[in-house]
């Protein structure tokens, strides 16, 4: 589960701090830099995926012309804030590394890029530390390692076994250390060794596992093969998933319920008839055996069949980000959604990251989740954005938050107001 992100010069962000639970809304004006926020995430994506920083950075084309990455909006012209020379993300993730009865521990990755004014972007600075202890690091503050090509990147690397006196490493710097390092060192038998590995090979999982969706009404409308258990970013294979949903027991059962709940039909189950080719189209089954193929379906039903088909699917990501969550639902229904990501991510196998413009969905969170929301603004006359969590306001702030309607505060900008008095403070 990742807990913290910090963005140091990247897009609007000049030095940033996203806190994480397990269902964290991001709120906040448009172009306030919610949608920088996701790009940060996809620009980890991307390491964990193997790219090159050039391929993250910009487009990932496979063979036959087709295109497996979309990139970083805006490229490496618009990576670092203002035109600075880098840009820096570092993430702290927890894991038990697969050892479900120990209390997670904690380990921090770090990357410092220049994107590179002749398009050619480089890591100069990287790093990964479990707790205090250095797995490997570029720029270790004790016995610093001189840098001298801009071609290659130069780490220390956790000392142990033959190399109990040292170990140092180059890597190309074109891609991250992350995604090479577990290879350059698999000839090392140690113990410490072993310990770089499993973190490397944590925080890749933790990285690769995530899930950015854009839903699109026509794309969940497609047929879908069965045995296509993943949902694409846009909702591909919606209908195949929600079918292998469904001959789970249980999970039809909660597939089924949820739906009644979200719709006035009487829904009492789905079906998946075939085409010609072997696809299948979900059908809503109601009481009187009417059929409401995925054609038919209206949008905010598809939409929230989208949301069940990530959260209950039998292939999971560790975290989903939403834009824009409440998209295609009516008001009066909101809270349904709220429910099931707060009843998906108890389980803590999942997180979820969710923008909104919505004062309704603030309103519904609990307690517990309304505290770890964060508010993504910027002040006048200054460029930069800034994050500052709920439940980091100041005491009189939060008193507030507790006496008042939160929707109202926030539909009337109450919170980028109060940032707003809270900065003339500091001055």
């Amino acid at each position: 589960m990742l807990t913290r992100l910090r963005l140091e010069r990247f897009k609007n962000f000049k030095d940033a701090e996203l806190r994480l639970g397990p269902f964290t809304v991001l709120m906040g004006t448009n172009a306030s830099g919610k949608s920088n926020v996701r790009d940060a995430f996809r620009f980890l994506h991307g390491i964990a995926r193997g790219y090159t920083l050039a391929d993250t950075i910009g487009e990932k084309w496979g063979e036959g012309g087709v295109l497996q990455w979309r990139g970083i909006r805006g490229g490496s012209v618009e990576a670092a804030y203002q035109g600075a020379a880098t840009f820096a993300l570092t993430a702290d993730f927890e894991s038990t590394n697969g050892q479900g009865n120990l209390i997670p521990a904690s380990a921090t990755y770090a990357i410092e890029v220049e994107p590179g004014r002749n398009g050619k972007p480089r890591t100069v600075h990287e790093s990964l530390y479990a707790d205090t202890t250095m797995l490997f690091d570029s720029h270790p503050r004790s016995d610093p390692l001189s840098q001298g090509d801009p071609q290659h990147l130069t780490v220390r690397v956790l000392p142990g076994g033959q190399y109990r006196r040292g170990h140092v490493e180059t890597f190309i710097a074109s891609q991250p250390v992350l995604s090479q390092i577990g290879e350059r060192i698999a000839h090392r038998k140690d113990e410490r060794a072993a310990e770089v590995r499993q973190w490397v090979r944590t925080a890749l999982a933790s990285f690769n596992s995530m899930r950015f969706l854009d839903l699109n009404l026509d794309a969940m409308r497609l047929p879908s093969l069965p045995g296509q258990t993943i949902l694409g970013d846009r909702g591909e294979n919606l209908s195949s998933v929600l079918q292998a949903i469904y001959e789970d027991e249980n999970r039809r059962q909660a597939l089924i319920g949820w739906i009644q709940e979200l719709t006035p039909m009487d829904v009492v189950d789905f079906a998946f008839p075939p085409d010609q080719t072997g696809r299948v189209l979900v059908s809503l089954i109601e009481e009187n055996e009417r059929k409401t193929s995925a054609y038919s379906a209206s949008d905010g039903t598809l939409r929230f069949l989208a949301v069940l088909a990530a959260l209950l699917g039998p292939e999971p990501a560790h975290l989903y980000f939403f834009e824009e969550l409440e998209n295609g639902l009516h008001p009066a229904r909101l809270h349904l959604l709220v429910d099931l990501i707060e009843q998906r991510v108890a389980k803590r196998d999942l997180q979820v990251i969710a923008t909104t413009h919505s004062p309704q969905l603030l309103r519904l969170l609990s307690p517990e989740n309304r505290q770890v929301a964060a508010l993504v603004y910027r002040l006048a006359g200054h460029p930069d954005a800034r994050i500052l969590r709920i439940g980091s306001l100041p005491e009189e702030a939060r008193r507030v938050i507790e006496q008042k309607d939160v929707g109202q505060l926030l539909t009337a900008g109450w919170f980028e107001n109060i940032m707003s008095f809270m900065a003339d403070e500091e001055v």
